[in-house]
C-alpha cells in the first residue's frame, strides 16, 4: 500500500479516518495503533466453524500471473482505519485440476498479516473461493483472521462490518483479461459515510467474531504484461574518482504514517570517470540514502553542469514488479472542505511530474567545491501549510507513479559542498530561543544553530562537531550536565556528560543539531534552571586537535529581571531584524531579536553574530 490519501489539517499532520469514523475490533493489528473492546455485531458460528488454522505462506506450484488491482476498499493504512480505492497487484497461480491459488486476496492485508495465499477452483468462466480460509494466525491471541463476504457500515461515526453467514463463496467472473468480483455494491450516495460503507469481501478475527480490518467490493483484477526488470546501477567503473559532498537542502516525503519535512544531513558521493564525461552520484535523493545505488549523468566540463536523465530507478522490486523513479516534480497545497471538530480547514497535498523536464541539472561551482540543484526552490520555513510547497528532484512509484519523496534548496543555495577535513576554528553558532515546558516533570527545549563553517568561512563536516550548554546562575559560566538516570534514551546508566557529539541522538531525540532537551523548567515555583542565562559553545576536532567557538548567550546584556518576567511563558514566535528594520531569516551581526509570547507579550534584544 504506497498511497491515497494524505490530509494536512490547518494546524497539523493528520493520517487515517478523515471523515472521523471509528474502527472497532478487539485485537490489536500487528503494526497498528488501535485498540478497542467493542464487539461488532454478527452472528457467524457457522463461518467460524470454517475457519482452518492453516495459513498458506509458501507460493504454490502452477503458472503465476500477475493482475492490477481496482475497485473501493475499507482497510487499515497506518495504523488507522481509511477509505478510499483500491490498488497494487495481486498474484493468482493457476495449478493442475483447475486450482488457483490468490495472494493477499485482500489489498493491504499483506502489509499487516504478511504473506498468505487462499485456495480457489475454476469453473466454467468462474473462479470461486470458498470462505472461511485462514489469511493469518495470531500466537499472541491464539486466533485467526478468515475471509468472510459481508457489510461494512456506519452507525453514528462507528464502522461495523456486519458478516452474510449465507455466503460460501466469493465468485470472480473470468472475462479475457480482466476478473471481476462479483455481488458487490457500494451503499447508496445519500449515505452519511458513502465511502466507507458496502457489501465486499473482507476478513474477521475468528475468536471474537471482531472486524479484522479491510473489506472490499467492486473489485476488477486486470491482467498484466510481464515487466522487464530495469537496471538499478550499483557498482561504477574503477576509473572513477569519488568526491564526497556533505549534503545541504531539504525534503517534503510521504509514507504509511503521514507527511513529513525538513533538513537533509549526510554526505553525497560524486564519482568523475576519468576516461569519459561520465558522472555518477549516490543516492541522490536523501530519502532514499540507504540504497546506495548510482544514477548516471555526463558532465559538460566548459560549463560545469552535470546532466542527469530522469527515470532512472532507484530501487526495483522484483516480486512486486515496481520500484522507485527519479523524476523533476513539484508538490502544491490546495483546501478542500473543513474539520467537522475544529472547523479549520483541511489541506491536502497535491503531487505533479514535469514531463517536459527529461534531465536533472547540477552546477558545479569553479573549482568544483559546491553543486547546486539548478531550478528547485521552496521553503520549509513558509507558514503551514504553504511551507510544503516546493520544486525539485522528486521520487515516484513507478506502477502507479504515485508521490513518494521531494528534494529540493531554497532557489540558487548550494546543495552540497565539500569540507576540509583539516583542524579549523568553528564559527560562533546562535542560541536562538528557549521553549519552558512550565512543569518540572516534563521538558523545556534550548534551540540553537549549528555553525557549517570555519572563523574563516571554509565548510565544516557536522560529523566532527560537538556542542556544551552552559548555564548562569548568578555565578558565572557552568557546565550542564547530561546524566544516564534522566536521559535513559540516549545514555546509560552512570553516563554523565558534558559534550554533546554532533551524532548522538536516537528515536527519543533527546539530543540535536538544533535543539537540546532541558529536563528542568524555569517556571514559577521550581528550583530554576538558570537565572542569569543560557549558552552554547561548539568544538571541531580533527585529528586529535580541539578548536573552539566562543560561548554564545540566549540573553546577552538583557535585564535579568526582563528574563525574569517571561520565564515560563510559551513563545509563539521569534523574528530577527536588523538595525534598519528590515526583518531577516536569521540573525546576522548586529541584530534586534523580537520574541513574542501566546498572551500577546514581546521582548526585544539585541543580538551580535
Amino acid at each position: 500500500m504506497k498511497k491515497l490519501f494524505v490530509l494536512l489539517v490547518a494546524t497539523a499532520v493528520a493520517v487515517g479516518a478523515s471523515a472521523g469514523v471509528s474502527f472497532k475490533s478487539n485485537h490489536s493489528l500487528k503494526h497498528n495503533k488501535i485498540i478497542n473492546t467493542e464487539m461488532t455485531k454478527l452472528n457467524a458460528k457457522e463461518m467460524k466453524a470454517k475457519a482452518s488454522l492453516r495459513v498458506i505462506t509458501d507460493q504454490p506450484e502452477g503458472e503465476l500471473k500477475t493482475y492490477n488491482r481496482a475497485g473501493n476498499a475499507v482497510y487499515v493504512s497506518g495504523g488507522y482505519l481509511t477509505a478510499g480505492e483500491q490498488s497494487g497487484r495481486m498474484n493468482i497461480v493457476y495449478a493442475e485440476d483447475g486450482k488457483v491459488y490468490l495472494n493477499n486476496i485482500l489489498m493491504g492485508c499483506g502489509d499487516y498479516f504478511g504473506n498468505s495465499w487462499v485456495e480457489g477452483y475454476i469453473d466454467g468462466n468462474e473462479l470461486r473461493v470458498p470462505l472461511g480460509q485462514s489469511i493469518y494466525w495470531s500466537d499472541d491471541y491464539q486466533a485467526d483472521v478468515v475471509l468472510a463476504m459481508g457489510t461494512s457500515r456506519v452507525e453514528g461515526t462507528t464502522l461495523y462490518f456486519d458478516v452474510d453467514d449465507r455466503a460460501t463463496e466469493a465468485v470472480y467472473v473470468i472475462d479475457g483479461e480482466t476478473i471481476s468480483l462479483q455481488g458487490t455494491y457500494a451503499a447508496p450516495s445519500g449515505s452519511e459515510y458513502p465511502d466507507y460503507e458496502g457489501y465486499g469481501l473482507g476478513c474477521y478475527w475468528a475468536d471474537d467474531n471482531s472486524f479484522g480490518g479491510f473489506n472490499e467490493w467492486n473489485t476488477v483484477l486486470t491482467e498484466r504484461e510481464p515487466v522487464v526488470t530495469p537496471e538499478v546501477i550499483t557498482e561504477i567503473p574503477a576509473t572513477c574518482e569519488i568526491e564526497t559532498y556533505y549534503r545541504s537542502s531539504y525534503y517534503i516525503a510521504s509514507s504509511l504514517f503521514g507527511i513529513g519535512q525538513g533538513s537533509t544531513d549526510g554526505k553525497i558521493n560524486v564519482a568523475f570517470d576519468q576516461e569519459s564525461n561520465d558522472v555518477y552520484v549516490q543516492n541522490p535523493v536523501w530519502y532514499y540514502d540507504y540504497n546506495n545505488v548510482w544514477v548516471k549523468g555526463t558532465l559538460d566540463r566548459e560549463t560545469g553542469i552535470i546532466s542527469i536523465p530522469t527515470g532512472q530507478y532507484l530501487n526495483w522490486y522484483d516480486e512486486d514488479e515496481y520500484g522507485i523513479q527519479l523524476v523533476w516534480g513539484y508538490t502544491y497545497v490546495y483546501e478542500d472542505g473543513v474539520d467537522e471538530e475544529t472547523g479549520e480547514p483541511n489541506y491536502y497535498l497535491g503531487t505533479a511530474i514535469d514531463e517536459r523536464t527529461t534531465e536533472i541539472q547540477l552546477q558545479l561551482n569553479e573549482d568544483a567545491s559546491t553543486f547546486t540543484l539548478l531550478g528547485s526552490q521552496g521553503d520549509i520555513n513558509a507558514e503551514f501549510p504553504f511551507s510544503f510547497e516546493a520544486t525539485g528532484m522528486m521520487t515516484i512509484w513507478s506502477d502507479d507513479q504515485s508521490f513518494t519523496s521531494l528534494e529540493f534548496t531554497a532557489e540558487g543555495e548550494p546543495m552540497g559542498y565539500i569540507v576540509n577535513l583539516v583542524p579549523a576554528v568553528p564559527a560562533d553558532p546562535t542560541a536562538d530561543e528557549w521553549y519552558d515546558c512550565g512543569d518540572e516533570s516534563g521538558f523545556s527545549k534550548f534551540y540553537f544553530t549549528m555553525p557549517n563553517q570555519d572563523v574563516d568561512g571554509n565548510m565544516l563536516d557536522p560529523e566532527y562537531l560537538s556542542y556544551s550548554v552552559y548555564v548562569d546562575n548568578g555565578n558565572g559560566p557552568e557546565l550542564f550536565h547530561f546524566t544516564g538516570d534522566v536521559y535513559t534514551y540516549d545514555l546509560q546508566p552512570g553516563d554523565d556528560i558534558t559534550e554533546v557529539d554532533y551524532a548522538l541522538y536516537n528515536s527519543a531525540v533527546d539530543f540535536r543539531n538544533y535543539f537540546v532537551y532541558m529536563y528542568r523548567t524555569n517556571a514559577e515555583g521550581y528550583e530554576p534552571l538558570f537565572t542569569e542565562n543560557i549558552g552554547i559553545q561548539v568544538f571541531y576536532t580533527v585529528n586529535g586537535e580541539k578548536n573552539a567557538s566562543s560561548i554564545v548567550w540566549l540573553y546577552p546584556g538583557e535585564d535579568t529581571k526582563v528574563n525574569e518576567m517571561n520565564a515560563g511563558k510559551t513563545v509563539a514566535n521569534v523574528r530577527y531584524f536588523n538595525i534598519a528594520g528590515q526583518e531577516m531569516a536569521q540573525p546576522e551581526g548586529m541584530t534586534i531579536k523580537v520574541t513574542t509570547y501566546t498572551d500577546g507579550t514581546t521582548s526585544a534584544v539585541k543580538v551580535v553574530k
